[in-house]
């Protein structure tokens, strides 16, 4: 009975490890199949030629198995390092994308140059003639072929050698400089001097010497004068130098005082400074004729010419006597007399004054208070007969407008000069109406700086406006008839004959107030203190200079369909007058913010080229004017051209206008 339980018993145990065996047997084939499943291989085609069959891989990073030139990856990303004898590392990474078969190729290894030099100066070195490095001491690696090195010391002779570079190679250099051999040559002025180089005498001046290539420290040394200390190079593109040197004498010291403070002091003319409340100490050549003067408005100069000893310490005080001249001033009605601001009594008056700079005004209520600047004088006794107008009377002798100066309208007189109106046939932009004339100026004329604002022409509406806008809206006519009740305002003769208030005619003779002559507007925009005509206000360039004028710019461009790029004058619409920068000859908004009325009859005919036009008013007739300049919804940079012109029928926004007058 027992028997047969451990009979039992032993079956039911090699039943279990049976079993244990089985399963086993099982995870191992279940393992390979899926490594079998999931494993990918890559094969490295590794070149050049000459490093395929000693380049070796290895694995840096990832789940891979490395055999010669293949990789097998378990998923993830690997990275392998790929080496070869004289060629530069190559790592690669190898993805899930990543083709079958990768090329890899190794770039040799450098060779490199070494070389250091003990020389003086920096060494230029130059392969293949470019300069790779400047410095003694070289390290610079090249890749593998031939080359021609050359070494370039400034105190040397330049070397060269050929270099054939293998991969990886290491080429020490040994260079072997041949000096640079000149000659210096020295005179002084006076000769005899000794010569001293790097502290050692070499002989009296003048003399020549051989040296080898280097920097040199020469001295020069006389009795009686000062050392002279220089530094000289000789090298290889300066091997022949010449120095003349012009020996300084000994100094003495001359100590200085004088009164009055204030003055001047001229040392051999030359002005000195001069404490007023110390003594003034300088320096100056021995053995040598020297000019003193001393001098201040209102006194008599002290001059004199001195000579000092080598070492010579010598103090000079100066003191001035006051100058006076004799003055006496008269004018045509009685009037009070300021002596530099000081009230001194009434014309005529006489006075002795001290002989300076002096300045003399004399007032009377209503009229013109008259400044003049004189300088007294001992030897002479100065009579000034000086005229007083009225206020009324100087503006008009002056040229300057009265009713218009109060209502804020500023102008400037321009004297025109010649210039040829109109563009050439090859300005970019130019247009077909734009004639070329020759045309010139008699009279000077005056312009008003900005554009008639809505508040002035309010004014002359009888209205009331405090607007600093342009006036705009208005017909040619309109603008015509502003500048004749300016000039009635001012008892000037009006420039323009008006009936039911339309223009019918012009008198070119008057001084009276009118609008600008294309010929004038032009040669203001693009002649005015220039030596030559410019196509633009502000120049020939295209760029157009920040702040020049309101023109439709990037800030516009929500607004406009063309508009000028890289500008941004920061104003969608109109802006208020003068809100840009003023051109050079002072006037604003000539280039934009609104175009403007000209005097100017607006014709197609061609005119007549075959003469210079005097004072050019246009044509005789026609029923439309012209039109100048751009404004804030101008894009094109051709409608900035100061030869841009337009012809002008009826009121528009975009249209303003400033007035002018001749002078005489």
């Amino acid at each position: 009975m027992q028997i047969d339980d451990r009979i039992k018993q032993a079956q039911r145990k090699g039943a279990g490890l049976y079993v244990l065996g089985a399963l086993a047997t099982a995870i191992v084939i279940i393992s390979v199949l899926s490594w079998l499943f999931l494993v990918r291989g890559f094969v490295l085609i590794i070149g050049p030629s000459d490093a395929t069959n000693i380049a070796s891989v290895t694995k840096v990073s990832g789940m891979a198995l490395v055999s010669d030139n293949k990789v097998y990856t378990l998923g993830g990303a690997v990275e392998v390092s790929v080496r070869a004898d004289t060629f530069e590392e190559n790592r690669v990474i190898i993805t899930a994308e990543s083709p079958s078969n990768i090329e890899v190729t190794l770039q040799p290894s450098p060779a490199i140059l070494k070389a250091t030099l003990s020389v003086p100066g920096e060494t230029s070195w130059y392969l293949n003639n470019e300069l790779i490095f400047v410095g003694n001491t070289l390290y610079y690696a090249i890749p593998a072929r031939n080359y021609e090195l050359v070494a370039q010391n400034p105190y040397f002779q330049p070397w060269q050698i050929l270099i054939d570079a293998q991969r990886a190679q290491t080429i020490p250099l040994t260079v072997e400089f041949e000096p640079v051999r000149g000659n210096l040559s020295l005179n002084t002025v006076p000769t005899g001097a000794e010569i001293f180089l790097d502290g050692q005498s070499i002989g009296l001046s003048p003399l020549s010497i051989e040296l080898i290539g280097g920097e040199y420290e020469v001295t020069t040394k006389l009795g009686g004068y000062q050392d002279i200390q220089d530094t000289l190079q000789l090298s290889f593109t300066r091997a022949q130098l010449e120095r003349n040197y012009r020996l300084i004498p000994e100094q003495a010291t001359i100590s200085f005082s004088a009164s009055p403070a204030g003055g001047v002091l001229l040392i051999n003319n030359i002005e000195k400074s001069l404490n007023a409340d110390s003594l003034k100490v300088y320096s100056l050549d021995a053995n040598t004729r020297h000019r003193i003067v001393y001098s201040k408005p209102g006194y008599f100069s002290y001059d004199s010419a001195m000579t000092f000893a080598p070492g010579e310490t010598r103090t000079l005080k100066i003191a001035l006597k006051p100058e006076l001249g004799k003055v006496s001033v008269s004018s045509n009605v009685i009037a009070q007399v300021s002596i530099n601001g000081q009230s001194r009594g009434a014309t005529p008056f006489s006075a002795d004054l001290a002989a300076k700079e002096t300045q003399v005004t004399l007032e009377k209520p209503g009229y013109r208070a008259v400044t003049r600047s004189f300088t007294p004088s001992s030897k002479n006794s100065t009579n000034l007969n000086i005229p007083l107008l009225t206020e009324f009377d100087a503006r008009r002798q002056e040229g300057r407008p009265l009713f218009a100066n109060q209502m804020g309208i500023h102008l400037l007189r321009f004297n025109g000069d010649a210039y040829e109106m109109g563009s050439a046939p090859n300005e970019e932009g130019r247009r077909r109406n734009e004639h070329q004339l020759n045309v010139d100026f008699s009279r000077s004329f005056w312009v008003s700086q900005h554009e008639i604002t809505q508040a002035q022409y309010a004014a002359f509406n009888g209205q009331s406006s405090n607007s600093k806008l342009p006036q705009t809206d208005i017909s040619w006519d309109d603008a015509a008839r502003f500048t004749n009740w300016l000039s009635e305002q001012e008892g000037l003769p009006v420039f323009y004959r008006i009936v039911a208030n339309r223009v019918v005619g012009f008198d070119a003779n008057s001084r009276g107030y009118r609008l600008p002559t294309e010929a004038e507007w032009e040669w203001l925009a693009k002649k005015v203190k220039r030596p030559r005509s410019t196509i633009y206000v502000w120049g020939n360039q295209t760029r157009i200079p920040s702040n020049s004028g309101n023109f439709a710019d990037e800030s516009s461009k929500a607004n406009q369909l063309i508009f000028l790029e890289d500008y941004d004058d920061k104003q969608m619409g109109v802006a208020p007058v003068g809100s840009f920068t003023a051109d050079r000859a002072g006037l604003y908004d000539l280039a934009g913010n609104v175009s403007e009325w000209v005097h100017d009859f607006y014709t197609t005919a061609l005119p007549d080229d075959s003469k210079v036009h005097i004072d050019y008013l246009g044509a005789a007739r026609g029923t439309q004017h012209v039109v100048k300049g751009a404004n804030y919804s101008s894009g094109r940079l051709r409608e900035l051209r100061a030869a841009f012109r337009e012809v002008g029928e009826t009121p528009k926004p975009t249209i303003g206008f400033r007035i002018a007058r001749y002078d005489q």
